[in-house]
């Protein structure tokens, strides 16, 4: 899936520790934007009904509703302005919802799920695994985006004036793909390096199927 990547000025931040600013810097802004191009290269076309967990500012809006004839984006909190990011033709909702509610999201209702830069949020990645499981349609698809969690990312983070990210991040990458491996089968994946594997990748992005 093609990325279309809105324009400096076009997306509001829906929190203080929105990583926005991030994606329009000179050099790091190619690897931010790198993150979401991996995870739309696992989603699968011919698909009706997708949703995104975590909207953030909406930056993959443009892409998901330009891929999908409907949409739903979801987040804890909604930044202002995300139906204007909407392709012309798809039908698109917005709505307050936690990912650990099991009730907040239709059962068995979308062919994909899409879900970056969130579950590393999340301490019960068990709960969120069978949340994001139930709301896929039979034979539907999951991409899930997370970072390495660690000192060495730490301080990365620290290297970008991001402080204390240990306090956001607390979830590892191992945690969340044994969880999502006890309700779905892994269908894809790619590493930031290309090829590195768990323990060594930046960031990693994965798809899974509950067909």
């Amino acid at each position: 899936m093609k990325f279309h990547f809105p324009p400096s000025g076009a997306l509001v931040p829906n929190n203080e520790f929105d990583p926005l600013p991030y994606y329009y810097r000179p050099v790091i802004g190619h690897l931010y934007r790198h993150r979401l191009r991996m995870g739309l290269a696992l989603v699968p076309g011919g698909g009706r009904r997708v949703l995104e967990v975590g909207v953030g500012s909406g930056i993959l809006v443009p892409s998901l509703t330009a891929g999908f004839p409907e949409y739903v984006g979801t987040d804890l909190v909604l930044a202002d302005g995300l139906a204007s990011l909407v392709t012309p033709g798809c039908t698109a909702t917005f709505q307050v919802a936690n990912l650990l509610d099991p009730t907040a999201l239709p059962a068995g209702a979308f062919d994909v799920v899409v879900c970056v830069s969130v579950l590393e949020h999340v301490a019960d990645a068990e709960a969120a695994a069978g949340c994001l499981a139930r709301a896929l349609a039979p034979g539907g698809t999951l991409v899930a985006g997370y970072p390495m969690v660690n000192r060495f990312m730490a301080t990365c983070f620290r290297m970008l004036g991001f402080g204390r990210i240990e306090e956001h991040h607390i979830t590892t990458p191992v945690q969340i793909t044994t969880a999502l491996g006890k309700l779905l089968r892994p269908v894809g994946r790619v590493s930031m390096p290309l090829f590195a594997p768990q323990s060594l990748s930046l960031y990693e992005c994965t798809s899974w199927t509950n067909r």
